[in-house]
C-alpha cells in the first residue's frame, strides 16, 4: 500500500478477518437485491396478471431497500468508493494529501458514530412505543437496531482506513 492510489481495500495487508467480513456483506447484500427483485417482481405478476398484488409488498421493499443500503455502507468506506469532490485535494502534495485523508477519515468515523447513536435512540424510542409498520405490523425497533449496527461497522471500516492512511504517512515520513 505504499504506491499513491493505494486503499485500504487492497488485497495486501488486509486480514483475513477483514476479507471474511467483506464477503459476508456482499453476500448479505447480493441476497437482499435478488430478494427484493424477487418481491418486486411477485407483486407486479400478481398485480397485472391476476389482479392481486403480493400484500405488503411496498413495506417488504422498503425495509430490504433501507437494509441494502446500511449493510452496503461499511464496504463502501473500506474500500473508500463514497462520492468525492477533488477540486482542491488534487492540487495539494501528495504529503498534504495523505494528512487530509487520515483527518477526513477519523472526522467520517466520528459522524457515523453520532449517526449511530441517533439512529439508536430512535430506534429505542420507537420500541418503547411499539412502533410497527402499518400493514404487516413487523416492529420497527429491531430494524432501527440493525441500521444503527451497521453505521457502527461502517464507522469502524472507516477507522481501518484512517489507520491504513497514518501508515502509509508514516512510511514515506520515514
Amino acid at each position: 500500500m505504499s504506491e499513491p492510489g493505494a486503499t485500504a481495500s487492497d488485497t495486501a495487508g488486509r486480514s483475513r478477518a477483514l476479507r471474511l467480513a467483506e464477503f459476508v456483506l456482499g453476500v448479505m447484500v447480493a441476497v437482499l437485491l435478488i430478494a427484493m427483485m424477487l418481491v418486486t417482481a411477485v407483486d407486479v405478476f400478481g398485480r397485472y396478471l391476476l389482479s392481486r398484488p403480493l400484500p405488503g409488498a411496498f413495506e417488504i421493499t422498503e425495509i430490504m431497500l433501507a437494509l441494502i443500503i446500511f449493510i452496503a455502507l461499511p464496504l463502501v468506506c473500506l474500500h473508500e468508493e463514497h462520492v468525492s469532490v477533488t477540486l482542491i485535494t488534487d492540487r495539494l502534495r501528495p504529503r498534504w494529501r495523505q494528512i487530509h485523508s487520515v483527518v477526513v477519515s477519523i472526522f467520517s468515523a466520528a459522524v457515523l458514530l453520532l449517526i449511530a447513536w441517533r439512529i439508536t435512540a430512535h430506534s429505542l424510542q420507537l420500541a418503547s412505543y411499539g412502533e410497527v409498520t402499518i400493514f404487516l405490523r413487523f416492529p420497527k425497533g429491531p430494524i432501527g437496531y440493525t441500521i444503527a449496527a451497521f453505521t457502527v461497522l461502517a464507522a469502524l471500516a472507516t477507522m481501518i482506513v484512517a489507520w491504513h492512511h497514518l501508515n502509509r504517512f508514516r512510511r514515506t515520513d520515514a
